[in-house]
C-alpha cells in the first residue's frame, strides 16, 4: 500500500527490506501462514508465497524453497536464500497527479 500511496500522492518512497531484514520478513510471513493453516496445509499454502518472494528477490535456491519437506527446512532455506539476495529492483513510477495531460 505504501508503494501505491507513493505513486499516487508522492508520499515518501517505502523502504524495501534487503538481506537479513528481507529473510526475517519472509520467515515471519511463513510462520504466520503456518499458524493460520496448520503445519500440513500451511506447508503447501506457503509454497506459492515463497515462489513469489524468490522470483521477485532473486533467491538462488527457489527449488529448495518450494520442495522443503518440513517447516524447519523451509526456514533454513529462507534464511540461506534471502539473506544474501541481491537488491530487488523497485521501479520508480510517476504520480498520475503530477503527469501532464495527454
Amino acid at each position: 500500500l505504501a508503494q501505491i500511496a507513493h505513486a499516487l500522492w508522492g508520499t515518501p518512497r517505502p523502504e524495501v527490506p534487503q538481506g537479513a531484514r528481507l529473510a526475517e520478513a519472509v520467515a515471519e510471513h511463513y510462520d504466520d501462514i503456518l499458524s493460520l493453516y496448520g503445519r500440513e496445509l500451511g506447508l503447501r499454502v506457503a509454497r506459492k508465497h515463497l515462489g513469489w518472494y524468490a522470483e521477485a528477490n532473486g533467491a538462488p535456491n527457489r527449488a529448495e524453497l518450494l520442495r522443503a519437506p518440513t517447516p524447519e527446512a523451509a526456514l533454513a532455506a529462507i534464511r540461506a536464500g534471502f539473506g544474501d539476495a541481491p537488491a530487488a529492483d523497485v521501479p520508480e513510477q510517476n504520480s498520475p497527479a503530477t503527469e501532464a495531460p495527454s
